[in-house]
Formats: structure tokens, C-alpha cells, sequence
């Protein structure tokens, strides 16, 4: 029962995280100075990454409570979320590619890699919202 309830808390979490996140993509840059509209871009990609680090801890959580399954690692819990057939291959490719530029804001600023992220950020509220859907389903 502790897993199950620990499983809806960061449910509960990761659907506030993202409605913040999609508020934050909702926000019209163009009224903004150049560097108030830098600000707002930080701050959306913070919003990213920790929505995509609760998207992936609550598939592993998911993955445990549901189907038994101890997955490790971010991308072994989308691997084996892939398996169970609850999301298409390229929902899988994509929840692969939010993984990877997570990783790498985190581990390298670049600001090349920030702007590409960044123009994927729509995208991944996609996915997000389609895996929150998947997950408050079962």
C-alpha cells in the first residue's frame, strides 16, 4: 500500500509539474525584453528538466507497483514501459530524445543546445501530457 500511495503522490506531482510547465509555454515572448524573455526561457527549461525527471521516477514507480518490475535507470523505465505496450514506438523515441537533452543541459551548458532544446519544448508537453494520461489511467 506504501508504493501505491508514494506512486500517487509523484502522480500528483508530475501533473502539477507539467501544468506549470504548460503554463510557462503559454507566455507570449514577444511583449518582453531581451532579457526578460532569456529569463522566462531559463526558467522554462527548468521546468523541463524537472518534469522530465518526474515523468521517467513516476514510470519507474508505475512499472513497480502495476507490473513488478524494478527498472533502474530513466531510460530502462521507458524501455520497459515501451514493452508493455502503453505507448507507440515513436512516443517511445520521443520520451528517449526528452531523456537525452535532459542529460545534456545538465551536464553541459552550451548555448547551442539550449536554444535547440528549447524549440523542443512543445513537443515534449506533448509526450508529457500523453504519458500523465497513460499513467492516471491505471
Amino acid at each position: 500500500m506504501e508504493q501505491r500511495n508514494r506512486f500517487q503522490h509523484k502522480l500528483n506531482s508530475l501533473s502539477k509539474a507539467v501544468a506549470g510547465f504548460e503554463e510557462s509555454l503559454n507566455i507570449n515572448l514577444s511583449g518582453y525584453s531581451k532579457e526578460v524573455s532569456d529569463a522566462i526561457k531559463n526558467g522554462r527549461i527548468q521546468k523541463f528538466e524537472y518534469s522530465s525527471e518526474l515523468i521517467w521516477k513516476t514510470i519507474k514507480d508505475y512499472l513497480n507497483v502495476n507490473h513488478g518490475i524494478d527498472a533502474k535507470s530513466p531510460k530502462q523505465s521507458i524501455k520497459e514501459f515501451y514493452l508493455l505496450g502503453v505507448v507507440s514506438e515513436p512516443e517511445y523515441n520521443a520520451l528517449l530524445s526528452m531523456m537525452d537533452d535532459r542529460n545534456r543541459l545538465s551536464h553541459i551548458y552550451n548555448e547551442e543546445y539550449f536554444d535547440e532544446i528549447h524549440n523542443k519544448l512543445q513537443n515534449y508537453l506533448i509526450i508529457m501530457k500523453k504519458v500523465g494520461t497513460i499513467l492516471s489511467a491505471d
